[in-house]
């Protein structure tokens, strides 16, 4: 019964939208992809409410992942608690949780912070790469606006110690660490990395002690170079645009940035 009123749901989508120009219009191949995947939404919400723009950006990607046959059925919140707290609570539920529409688990977790603004096709483009955990492309919104992205000094004998990449591939490239702020990764991550799964001292934040643990577990970790976010910031919304013009006003300090490799 619950079957049948999912099948009915994602007819009408696919009979009843048209094509948004300037959205990833997902393939053949992609949509078979998504036949296998049920998605969750985790936010960790630092307060009693979030943006008005969050909330849009959120709905229209529910909508437009609908229309192309990839299904997100529920969303976790908490509310004023400590990020790492938050963030394990959160996927301690997600886990094990049975999806009521589906009688199974949910496939995926799609980690979003309540801080982004992004396109209706941000779920859509992440779930094509069929990855265990990717990330889009955002910056940090205050301090140096640089990538939210990470990888290991080899030359430093301690396993927490990374820097931000100072400028991204335009493309998918697996990297050492990233954000939690918009991160699809699949569930079963969860049983494969040991709890707690986030923490939180002196030596990282909980986005980088989680990413270190499941490469400890044989995970690889990506980024979309291509897919870029906007970080709300106080009180403007920082993009690309954004970098840009702080790496050109900084460019003495970059100029003699070391080059890594980056997995294709």
């Amino acid at each position: 019964m619950e079957k049948a009123k999912k099948s009915n749901v994602m007819n009408f989508w696919k009979n009843n939208y048209l094509e948004v120009p300037g959205l990833y219009s997902p393939t053949k191949e992609d949509k078979e992809i998504y036949k296998r995947m049920s998605v969750v939404i985790l936010t960790p919400c630092g307060g009693y409410e979030n943006s008005v723009k969050f909330t849009k950006c959120v709905t229209n990607m529910v909508a437009y992942s609908w229309m192309n046959g990839l299904s997100i059925f529920q969303m976790g919140i908490t509310e004023r608690m400590v990020v790492d707290w938050a963030r394990n609570d959160l996927a301690r539920k997600a886990k094990d949780h049975i999806n009521e529409f589906t009688g199974e688990k949910f496939t995926h977790i799609l980690w979003l912070d309540d801080d982004h603004v992004f396109e209706a096709d941000l779920a859509c483009v992440l779930a094509r790469h069929n990855r265990e955990m990717v990330s889009a492309l955002y910056y940090a919104r205050v301090g140096k606006i640089l990538p939210v992205v990470y990888v290991k000094d080899g030359s430093v004998d301690d396993e927490y110690k990374h820097f931000p990449l100072i400028q991204a591939p335009n493309k998918i490239f697996e990297c050492d660490a990233v954000g939690f702020g918009a991160m699809l990764m699949n569930r079963d991550v969860l049983d494969r990395v040991p709890q707690p799964w986030f923490t939180i001292d002196y030596r990282a934040g909980e986005d980088i002690a989680f990413c270190v643990q499941a490469k400890k577990h044989g995970i690889k970790i990506w980024c979309d170079g291509q897919y870029k976010l906007g970080h709300i910031g106080v009180p403007k919304v920082i993009g690309h645009q954004d970098y840009l013009k702080y790496m050109e006003e900084n460019k003495d300090e970059y100029s003699d940035k070391v080059r890594v490799h980056l997995g294709d």
